[in-house]
């Protein structure tokens, strides 16, 4: 069955459960009384909805790419506010608008309605049931407690249809899904019963003080919206300073981007790699020559054989990338990965000598893609040699400078996908 089947069959469920749950449980579902107010508050929540998915935030938590909206927390304040059933049309009305606006395929749209509609309604059902009507989410710490535990059901319910329905496109397992949005989960899980239980109580006190939310949420946004830039800048800037390095000489031209596919083929060809690993491994494949930015021309380009010294100058470029990186940030994670790249499984690699498990998952990936991208180029002192030449050269290096299980992934990547060698990945080492 194809990814698109998988994912269709799981949507199709996902729009089953949900609008059986509120044919079923929507009659018995406490509902407020059809008034003016009433209206006028569902209008408002509507409209923050909207703003709020208009606005997320892509948030570059580890090595994941998490969009954070408040949208979740409003929906499961309408939930609070105004009854698991009408919460529920909100979320899910207020979704279906965006979704049209943003014209978003037809499976995507069913999933994110449902999946909001779904959340809101559970979590709603959930808080009516054991919370004190009389008092607001913060009236008593009885209350508090229940919306802490209805926020951890609008969340599971949320993470876990998406974990699913994702799952079902990238071939992975549901868990592993999960555990690349962990962070997202836990920020969203912490959101909701502050900003959720917030509107409620602005609600008592006048549906028009419900405008006020909106001042919080456009403080935050403009701040997140700059970190964010600065990070897709500072991204950028690295993996372009990268690219010049390999393009200063033209026969590694583009090898960094090489690699990195090499990269990513292997990893897919792997068993039981995190998702975030994973992202983790390309990353630093993509930017692992980073140090040679300290390397001369004159070394890296020479045809003869490399001198002691020369030898001990190219050989610092891993270290040296390493240490550019754990000054920042988003790539402190990645540091050690490019640091020891060039490890062998025997122990006689560089810089630190390390020997087979010791040496980083990362490391190890990078090692065996980067080097049969050098055999299959073309450099200065010799011709690219033929792609069985380079695999029979990477098999017979198995347990002595590969890991050989590693070395048995490319290889099934290699046969899974024969057009992998033209994918513009990253490369290995340099000319030497």
């Amino acid at each position: 069955m194809q990814p698109v089947d998988r994912v269709r069959n799981v949507v199709i469920g996902l729009v089953a459960v949900t609008v059986a749950v509120l044919i079923t449980l929507g009659p018995l579902a406490q509902r407020p009384p059809l008034t003016w107010q009433t209206l006028f508050v569902a209008a408002i929540l509507v409209g923050l909805i909207i703003f709020a998915d208009f606005f997320d935030i892509e948030l570059p938590l580890s090595s994941v790419r998490i969009t954070v909206s408040v949208s979740s927390a409003l929906c499961f304040a309408a939930a609070l506010s105004l009854g698991p059933i009408v919460g529920a049309l909100i979320a899910g009305g207020a979704g279906l608008f965006v979704e049209l606006v943003d014209r978003r395929p037809t499976i995507k749209l069913l999933t994110n309605v449902s999946n909001y509609t779904l959340a809101t309604f559970v979590s709603g059902w959930a808080y009516s049931g054991l919370a004190d009507p009389s008092r607001s989410p913060i009236g008593n710490w009885s209350n508090v407690a229940v919306t802490i535990g209805a926020a951890a059901v609008y969340t599971t319910i949320e993470s876990g249809v998406m974990a699913v329905v994702l799952s079902r496109a990238v071939g992975t397992s549901p868990w592993q899904m999960w555990r690349a949005s962990a962070y997202g989960v836990i920020l969203e899980w912490i959101t909701l019963p502050t900003l959720g239980s917030l509107i409620p109580v602005l609600e008592r006190e006048s549906p028009l003080a419900l405008i006020i939310a909106v001042v919080p949420l456009v403080g935050p946004y403009l701040a997140f919206r700059s970190y964010r830039q600065i990070h897709e800048e500072t991204q950028k800037t690295i993996e372009m300073l990268a690219d010049t390095l390999d393009r200063r000489d033209p026969y590694t031209s583009e090898h960094s981007k090489r690699v990195a596919a090499y990269v990513e083929a292997i990893l897919q060809h792997m068993d039981n790699v995190p998702l975030e690993e994973a992202d983790r491994i390309i990353a630093a494949a993509r930017i692992h020559d980073l140090g040679k930015v300290s390397t001369p021309d004159a070394t890296l380009m020479k045809p003869d054989k490399l001198t002691p010294e020369e030898r001990q100058a190219i050989e610092k470029h891993a270290a040296e990338g390493a240490a550019i990186l754990s000054n920042l940030t988003m790539y402190r994670t990645v540091a050690h990965i490019v640091r020891h790249h060039h490890e062998r499984w025997d122990g006689t690699g560089y810089p630190d000598g390390l020997a087979g498990e010791e040496i980083p998952f990362g490391s190890r990936v990078i090692a065996v893609a980067d080097t049969y991208d050098a055999m299959t180029s073309d450099r200065t002192y010799r011709r690219a040699l033929p792609h069985h030449v380079a695999m029979a050269e990477l098999r017979r290096c198995a347990g002595t400078q590969f890991d050989p299980a590693v070395v048995r992934a490319f290889e099934r990547a290699m046969s899974a996908s024969p057009a992998v060698p033209q994918c513009p990945t990253l490369a290995p080492e340099g000319n030497h």
